[in-house]
């Protein structure tokens, strides 16, 4: 499993998915017009396709990396994979009831225990474009409402976002059949994607500009376009 893939790592994303929430996640429209396909994945086919996923396997529910980038006018060799870092992994998390906060922790009066966190599958696709680790992050929940949430420490992390940043994202987060990207140097999409049934699910298209040369290409509009084709991509 990847770093953020641990116990410790899911129980960060419930604590920051509920500051996120705290913050006001209510999420606003973005400039982007409705995806095809919105409204053709349920949480529970995610989850039952992530349980049996093949590591160096292709990508699954149809998402095609070159072709996305293709179509948003980037021209850039693709192969799956990184060093060391598989072309396919998966979370699949089993949710956490509300607990108190660790002691010495100073609680927010707004929130007097840690939120509960839902169940939730989590699959990764990794590529390099060029010589650059690029990442496609795709989280189901079976509830309404907090997949961005959960999503901000690692969209956080990818975009390199300041404090102010990441709650301007949190305060206006796409809503679903949109798609954003993150303030400042424009380094992540993020789609919210209509869910079939009850659920909440989000795809992140993000690269790794700490430990490799940025790829100048995958950013601004142009990465905006090429995470919005991998929404329209999104089938059973």
């Amino acid at each position: 499993m990847t770093a953020d893939r641990t116990a410790a790592g899911r129980r960060l994303l419930a604590v920051a998915g509920a500051a996120g929430l705290l913050l006001g996640t209510a999420a606003c429209s973005s400039s982007s017009g409705d995806v095809a396909g919105v409204g053709s994945l349920s949480y529970d086919h995610v989850r039952s396709t992530a349980q049996g996923l093949d590591k160096t396997g292709p990508c699954p529910f149809g998402l095609d990396l070159p072709a996305a980038l293709k179509s948003a006018g980037i021209d850039r060799p693709v192969t799956p994979g990184a060093k060391d870092e598989p072309a396919v992994d998966t979370d699949l998390g089993n949710g956490k009831p509300a607990e108190p906060w660790p002691a010495g922790v100073s609680a927010p009066p707004a929130m007097p225990s840690i939120p509960a966190t839902p169940p939730s599958a989590w699959v990764t696709c990794t590529y390099t474009v060029g010589s650059t680790p690029v990442r496609i992050d795709l989280l189901a929940v079976p509830e309404n409402g907090p997949v961005v949430s959960m999503m901000l420490p690692s969209i956080q992390r990818a975009g390199n976002l300041g404090v102010d940043q990441l709650k301007q994202f949190a305060d206006e987060q796409p809503t679903a059949g949109r798609t954003k990207v993150t303030p400042g140097a424009a380094s992540v999409g993020v789609a919210r994607v209509a869910a079939k049934g009850k659920g909440d699910i989000a795809l992140t298209l993000s690269q790794d500009t700490v430990n490799a040369t940025p790829e100048p290409a995958l950013t601004g509009e142009a990465l905006r376009k090429a995470t919005e084709q991998l929404a329209a991509q999104l089938h059973p």
